[in-house]
């Protein structure tokens, strides 16, 4: 039986168990990269129960090629938007296909892809790339109304801000030329209520042919620009949908995608959809809600392209009631997470699937300017009113103590707008 080599981070959102599954269903056995030292113990052994775990330099991955040539690789991919850099570089020491390196360039850098996509005529936003901190701020100071500021190469929001005023930048945010930033327009979404103004596509790309999968509904984020919830179908209308999923394919084609799964995110504006960014993997957990809505495993869709096989014509998910996840996120600061209260409370509430704990009670969350999410609550409602209504009354009862960095320990309420401190 031939291999799929597949490239992973720690905690990442698709787990060891379901990457194996996918790869049996394609007739593969699962081969995973991770950098040398990055998974702990228990992740380790977690890996290696379910086929052989190598280490990485990414800075000499040669030997790594090297070693994985014994296990004769059929296709090399990732579901993890860091890894996407390595796995390519050892997909070409392989000779197998993945990204190119002009693409993965595209996939990662938001600077390089906000300027592609502007000449291929896709989506132009405004934007600039600073190095020092007095660039950037007089960069905001030219500009005629609120911008958003982020790493050029970043994952899940991290250091991401909305900036109304130069005198409202983050003090700690400093550019440098190692760590350069992107300065670029904020787009102004309409009001969507209850709902969040802007939804994420998922697509499969075989042979540079672009199939839109599915796209998402989301809730509201909270400050500075962290996720909280998913749901599917979306509240939108199909005409717009369709107009969603043009947009997001020609981004795919103008970046150069060739294979594997993507995952964009559209602002919904007065004007129209717009391009927020593309993303070289699948958007996280959503291989968990569509599977739940479809029965089928979009994971090994990916593998499938990435090992040649042919995946033809998939048909696009359809739902007849509201399948939601919705993530809980720490306080800024970070902590110490001393206990979680009203679990099992949740747990009977008509509608939920389940709730998983991504960090268990002694974990040390690390301070977060991006998404960090502490658990994952599953549910399934009649329609988006009822999903609402549902994640309501769940939060109601879901309290957190965790130990500040000043070693206070303080209970916060969960909500839809984020934790709020109850003592």
């Amino acid at each position: 039986m031939t291999s799929v080599v597949v490239a992973i981070v720690p905690g990442a959102a698709v787990r060891p168990a379901e990457i194996a599954a996918a790869a049996d269903a394609c007739g593969q056995t699962p081969v995973f990269v991770a950098l040398a030292g990055a998974l702990g113990e228990a992740e380790l052994a977690e890996c290696a129960a379910l086929g052989p775990v190598l280490a990485c330099d990414p800075q000499a991955p040669g030997r790594t090629v090297e070693q994985l040539r014994a296990h004769h690789p059929a296709g090399v991919t990732t579901f993890s938007e860091a890894m996407v850099p390595l796995i390519s570089e050892i997909g070409d020491g392989l000779g197998l296909s993945f990204h190119d390196p002009d693409t993965v360039t595209l996939l990662t850098d938001k600077w390089a892809q906000r300027r592609r996509l502007a000449e291929a005529g896709v989506d132009a936003v405004r934007c600039t790339v600073v190095t020092d901190r007095d660039a950037l701020l007089a960069e905001l100071a030219a500009r005629n109304g609120p911008v958003v500021v982020k790493p050029v190469r970043s994952q899940g929001s991290r250091d991401t801000y909305f900036v109304p005023e130069p005198g409202a930048l983050p003090v700690g945010l400093v550019p440098t030329p190692e760590r350069p930033f992107v300065v670029e327009e904020f787009l102004v979404g309409r009001g969507e209520g209850d709902f969040a103004d802007y939804v994420s596509v998922e697509g499969l790309v075989e042979d540079g042919r672009v199939q839109t999968l599915a796209i998402s509904g989301k809730l509201p984020m909270i400050t500075p620009f962290r996720e909280v919830g998913a749901f599917f179908p979306s509240h939108l209308p199909e005409a717009e949908l369709d107009a969603i999923a043009r947009l997001a394919a020609d981004a795919v084609r103008a970046l150069g995608v060739r294979r594997g799964l993507v995952h964009s995110e559209v602002k919904l504006t007065a004007d129209g959809p717009r391009l927020i960014e593309v993303n070289g993997r699948i958007g996280g957990y959503k291989s968990e809600l569509y599977g739940r809505v479809t029965g089928a495993d979009w994971l090994a869709l990916g593998i499938a392209v990435a090992c040649g096989l042919p995946v033809g014509t998939v048909a696009p998910a359809r739902s007849d009631t509201v399948e939601f996840q919705f993530f809980n996120n720490p306080p800024l600061e970070g902590g110490v997470l001393r206990r979680v209260e009203g679990v099992d409370a949740v747990l009977r509430e008509p509608g939920v699937i389940d709730h998983l704990a991504r960090f268990p009670v002694g974990s040390t969350l690390a301070p977060e300017g991006g998404t960090l999410w502490m658990d994952l609550l599953r549910g399934s409602a009649p329609d988006h009113a009822g999903m609402l209504k549902t994640i309501d009354q769940c939060l109601a009862q879901m309290r957190f103590h965790i130990e500040a960095p000043d070693g206070v320990t303080r209970v916060w309420q969960a909500g839809r707008g984020g934790l709020c401190a109850v003592d």
